[in-house]
């Protein structure tokens, strides 16, 4: 009898237990929203509309406009809120219009909302307008775009990452919302994707037996390995196991490169390759391609390191395209997009929207999606279809060309010196990401 008496009790305290914990997760989740609503209190009935968010590399940009009474707007900012008021605040630019202001984050689609230095934490992002007198008026953001919601993952550091979900929805307002808190990346998921370019039944460019695709490969391999000594995950492209069928018409395919970097869910993609010129020895150098209306310090720094490590020198190739030092930014020109067109008319589909400014280079057009313009969506039968086209997450791309392969000096400093070539790349990604070593 006093066996079954104890069973009793400890019943009880264990059902007390429970009880006690069911309440307090009931009174926290009303506390929460209570004070979540809360955030909303001083914010106008007017909502600001947003018309575009991305995120390119790991910077989240932002676009939209707000019907207010212009005349008096001095400054305009986002607001990230939290329920513990540590807030954040993003200057962001501004337009006039004839009903409101127009606002974004920046112009450079690889500058905004830095999301790697967020805190773990609930933020409710608020447009803030300030008017000439100082004072401050708040608005909620209300989603017009058709955009999905964002899942993203940081960098990995000392082997731990974030996970940001970037979401809307709806209480006493609209709002939208970054979620962040303690991950792991997934079995999937990359912080860098190295492509080593060309490969399989596409050599790419020879010269005195030598092919592009090789010594890519070898500089790309070595890059990997370094890169995951400082416990980033790496993703290479390709590993030189793949056969003839493995070319430029491959690309696009469910497996091809282009998805399967989009796949990988990556913040960065270096596309390594060697050059090339119609005469022998008349160019050298090194030169770094990026895709237009980007901040190019991250290009600025591969070209001076690999000089630096690899005793080599920027690119002699003085085309209209180049805009600094060893740095190239390849856009569309007439031309190319008159053939463009003519052969849409010809195969009988709709051409695609090419303009001067679209990237020409497909390794850093179509791995940004939205943000770079990419536009494979399959209507041309010569290619596949790139499932990422219409994104509005992309990498942050950029092709490095080492060196002219039909240049002795160029191609015989690569062959004895990868390794310089190596740490050149290496450490400018180490310097750009403030990567630690371990």
């Amino acid at each position: 009898m006093k066996e079954k008496n104890k069973i009793s009790k400890c019943i009880v305290v264990i059902l007390i237990f429970i009880f006690l914990i069911f309440a307090y997760m009931v009174f926290y989740a009303i506390y929460n929203e209570t004070k979540t609503i809360n955030l909303f209190e001083d914010v106008e009935t007017t909502e600001a509309c947003l018309t575009e968010y991305i995120v390119y590399g790991t910077h989240l940009s932002l676009k939209g406009n707000l019907l207010i009474d212009n005349a008096d707007v001095k400054n305009v900012s986002l607001c990230l809120r939290t329920i513990n008021e540590k807030d954040i605040q993003a200057q962001l630019q501004y337009t006039k219009e004839d009903q409101g202001i127009s606002f974004y984050t920046s112009e450079l689609i690889n500058q905004g909302i830095d999301l790697e230095e967020l805190d773990v934490n609930e933020y409710y992002a608020i447009i803030k307008v300030e008017n000439t007198k100082g004072k401050s008026k708040y608005y909620s953001i209300r989603n017009e775009t058709e955009y999905p919601n964002i899942e993203y993952y940081t960098i990995t550091r000392e082997g731990k990452n974030n996970k940001i979900n970037i979401a809307f929805g709806q209480k006493t307002c609209n709002y939208m919302f970054i979620k962040v808190k303690n991950t792991y990346l997934p079995e999937n998921i990359y912080d860098i994707v190295i492509d080593a370019g060309h490969g399989g039944g596409d050599p790419g460019a020879e010269y005195g037996g030598y092919r592009e695709a090789d010594l890519a490969l070898k500089c790309a391999q070595e890059v990997k390995t370094e890169l995951e000594k400082l416990g980033l995950k790496v993703m290479i492209t390709r590993d030189g196991t793949e056969g003839k069928e493995y070319n430029a018409s491959t690309v696009y395919k469910e497996n091809g490169r282009v998805n399967i970097i989009g796949k990988s869910k990556a913040k960065y993609v270096f596309s390594i390759h060697l050059n090339s010129i119609e005469k022998a020895n008349s160019q050298s150098g090194v030169e770094i391609y990026a895709p237009p209306k980007m901040n190019l310090d991250f290009a600025k720094a591969f070209a001076s390191n690999i000089v630096k490590y690899a005793n080599t020198n920027y690119s002699t190739l003085d085309i209209r395209y180049k805009v600094s030092n060893g740095i190239y930014v390849r856009t569309f020109q007439d031309w190319e997009i008159e053939n463009s067109i003519k052969e849409a008319k010809e195969k009988g589909y709709e051409p695609y929207n090419i303009t001067e400014g679209t990237t020409y280079l497909y390794m850093l057009r179509e791995t940004g999606g939205i943000a770079t313009g990419a536009y494979v969506d399959g209507r041309n039968s010569k290619y596949g279809k790139n499932l990422f086209y219409n994104s509005n997450i992309g990498l942050e791309a950029y092709l490095l060309e080492i060196g002219y392969i039909n240049n002795e000096k160029d191609l015989n400093n690569i062959l004895d010196n990868n390794s310089g070539y190596v740490k050149g790349i290496v450490q400018t990604i180490k310097e750009e990401l403030n990567i630690n070593s371990k």
